[in-house]
């Protein structure tokens, strides 16, 4: 299947029988598998957008979403497991799988209490393929109860390093291929979803993104000149914060550190 596609285009390949590869070759579609996972189109589901549409109201995610059902409904996967946005119709996709004969429930989760120090909060359902099962619930109960586990490694060791060229060339390619960018600066406008990591840090009580010295972007930095001995007796940096009138000055060592 090409990955280019368009939205309209996925609804068509999954109800028809050919689809034409990223190499450009006609093949099947296949349906003989044990597992479906699939996050179909979000867009009109969104809390971004202004103009929401219903699963039924013929727009890009209910299209996408009948696509698949339609594939679904010819394939008979034993497992089906979705993705998607929590504000997606919820109680309507798993109505939907109810009429089909599968058994679903569906799940808020936050990737932060899974492993992952990142927080990105989803809903996911499993469908199974047998009426009354239990197997829904018993995965509900598993996930949300006993695989849960705070996320024990810290971003860093995620990322790469700032200075790797990878980095570089794939701000480049954002900025290129991104429709949020200013066409005269090539800057991609981020104000939104810093505002929304901001209320995120507040709505959680994570505190500031830096909470030993409270610095925040634009500041100056400056040494301590004697050790402290609330770390160890090692040499630490305090803020030295300018003011909108551009004067300079010194937290107070007790207020940061507590001594």
């Amino acid at each position: 299947m090409k990955r280019t596609c368009s939205c309209r285009q996925l609804g068509r390949i999954l109800t028809s029988f050919c689809s034409t590869t990223a190499y450009g070759a006609l093949a099947l579609v296949p349906g003989d598998v044990d597992l479906l996972v699939a996050g179909t189109s979000c867009v009109d589901y969104s809390n971004l957008n202004n103009e929401k549409k219903g699963i039924d109201a013929g727009g890009e995610s209910g299209r996408t979403f009948h696509g698949m059902m339609s594939w679904v409904t010819n394939h008979r996967p034993p497992l089906v497991i979705l993705e998607n946005v929590c504000s997606a119709p919820w109680p309507n996709v798993q109505e939907y799988f109810g009429r089909q004969g599968y058994s679903a429930e569906f799940m808020r989760l936050d990737t932060k209490q899974f492993y992952i120090p990142h927080t990105r909060t989803r809903v996911y359902l499993l469908a199974v393929d047998k009426r009354s099962s239990q197997l829904p619930a018993e995965w509900k109960n598993w996930v949300t109860n006993k695989l849960k586990r705070p996320a024990s490694s810290t971003l860093d060791a995620f990322l790469l390093p700032s200075d790797d060229l990878r980095i570089h060339q794939a701000r480049e390619m954002l900025v290129r291929s991104s429709g949020a960018s200013d066409s005269r600066t090539g800057r991609i406008d981020w104000t939104r979803c810093e505002s929304r990591h901001a209320r995120a840090r507040l709505e959680e009580s994570l505190g500031p993104k830096r909470p030993l010295t409270n610095w925040e972007e634009g500041e100056l930095l400056g040494l301590v000149s004697g050790p402290s001995p609330q770390l160890g007796g090692y040499k630490v940096v305090l803020v030295v914060y300018q003011t909108l009138l551009g004067k300079t000055g010194e937290y107070d060592k007790s207020s940061v550190f507590g001594i």
